[in-house]
């Protein structure tokens, strides 16, 4: 029985737990997460809970949302997915991730409390999160939903608000083949009479979105109306006008798309707020937003590497729509750079990689440590006759790109997969120092 490997006097660590767990996979619903929180005293009733859907960008809408929180007085837990380096990434206060004692103690309970039927690596970490946060007693807690929305571990919480980002086509087999479906499984994240913030988007989603909520009742709000952006050059920063206030901040992550998840997050502190009876403080919002780190989404990062001076940019363009983003951002700041790409093979690399290479001095394709990791012997035919190079070891592959850059000038991109990116900044570290490790980077305002 699993439950007596990860209790008892070995104390198993918060990885030994969940590397024990994989093997039940993946699992949609909503009966064994709610079961479960239930025997462990229904610890997500005693948090004030944002749940955070989309396919893109809700990772960064969390992240900021989370930040805003944070400076404007609240204790604010962050759940997030998935880990980038480390899995306590995934469980922050106020910009802190959760110790790894810590989190191999909150894991043993909810394994404690399963009994004989084990939870799977996600619902485990999903109830382990509502523990930590209850047992710090935050008054807030940003929930990055994990897949879809309606039956993701996360929506067994009661949230306070509910926010919806990009919605493009991602994981079909389990949400559906059309925007118009994979819409609604995100819309379960609505409750009657409770807001719901979103973006406009395709017609087909916008026409979803507003059905879903006429039927259970929730109050959708276009996040964009009244929302203006407006660049100051000679302030260096940007400035946000809501129809209840105006913020002037530096922005913090680069990329103009990301100006819709600032703005998205922004709109959900001022109704976070107001449900807890205060404004949001433009100046709050200003530190909070500044604050945000977020690290493999178009993080730039300078080494030293063989003598020359380089720069590195990472960025989980993981799917057709993020791939866009990171082909416009490239082309928008006129980068000259080699690539350096892998990818999961369900991820449509055949959509994703010409688009990126199209613009790329020198390619290079490599594999990573994940079961479904497309082979980069199989993505070669999707580029012209040779034009990439394979090597099939991510750190080796990284260094020849270092070593041999088409150009010293050129910046290395490093994307397709998170998985890819976090392998690739690991192993930056190791042999030259740089960055931080993700889990050690303060992702928000702390307190």
């Amino acid at each position: 029985m699993l439950r007596r490997h990860v209790t008892g006097a070995t104390k198993p660590s918060a990885s030994e737990i969940l590397d024990r767990l994989e093997v039940w996979g993946q699992k949609l619903g909503l009966e064994a997460t709610g079961s479960l929180l239930d025997v462990l005293g229904r610890p997500q009733r005693r948090v004030p809970t944002v749940l955070v859907a989309g396919t893109n960008g809700k990772g960064s809408t969390s992240a900021a949302l989370a930040s805003i929180l944070s400076a404007a007085g609240f204790r604010c837990g962050l759940y997030t997915s998935p880990h980038l380096e480390h899995i306590e990434e995934r469980l922050r206060i106020d910009g802190v991730a959760i110790p790894e004692t810590e989190l191999g103690h909150r894991l043993r309970q909810v394994l404690d409390a399963a009994g004989e039927t084990p939870p799977t690596y996600f619902e485990s970490l999903t109830a382990a999160a509502w523990l930590h946060f209850a047992h710090h007693r935050v008054d807030a807690a940003v929930f990055e939903v994990g897949l879809g929305g309606r039956l993701d571990a996360t929506n067994v919480s009661d949230p306070l608000l509910s926010v919806i980002t990009q919605v493009a086509r991602d994981h079909a087999p389990q949400l559906g083949w059309t925007l118009t479906s994979i819409a609604g499984e995100k819309a379960g994240v609505m409750r009657p009479g409770r807001t719901c913030l979103t973006w406009p988007g395709r017609p087909e989603v916008e026409r979803e979105l507003r059905r879903c909520a006429a039927v259970c009742g929730a109050h959708l709000v276009d996040a964009s109306a009244g929302a203006v952006f407006e660049r100051r050059p000679e302030a260096g920063c940007l400035s946000l006008t809501t129809p209840t206030a105006q913020y002037g901040f530096r922005a913090p992550l680069a990329g103009g798309h990301q100006l819709t998840n600032l703005a998205l997050a922004v709109r959900a502190a001022e109704e976070f707020c107001t449900v807890a009876g205060r404004n949001l403080d433009p100046e709050a919002a200003r530190h909070g937003l500044e604050a945000v780190h977020w690290p493999g989404r178009l993080e730039w990062v300078d080494v030293e590497a063989h003598g020359v001076s380089r720069r590195v940019l990472f960025d989980a363009a993981h799917n057709p729509a993020g791939a866009a983003a990171l082909r416009h951002y490239l082309e928008e700041t006129g980068l000259r750079f080699d690539l350096l790409y892998g990818s999961l093979a369900e991820k449509h690399p055949e959509q994703c990689l010409p688009r990126l290479a199209e613009k790329a001095d020198r390619i290079v394709l490599t594999d990573f440590d994940h079961p479904r990791a497309a082979a980069p012997e199989t993505l070669v035919p999707l580029l012209p006759a040779g034009r990439a190079a394979v090597n099939g070891d991510a750190a080796e592959a990284l260094e020849r790109c270092l070593a041999d850059p088409s150009s010293p000038a050129h910046a290395l991109v490093v994307t397709g997969s998170l998985y890819l990116v976090g392998e690739v900044r690991r192993a930056l570290r190791r042999r030259h120092k740089v960055p931080t490790a993700a889990r050690d980077l303060v992702t928000g305002f702390q307190r």
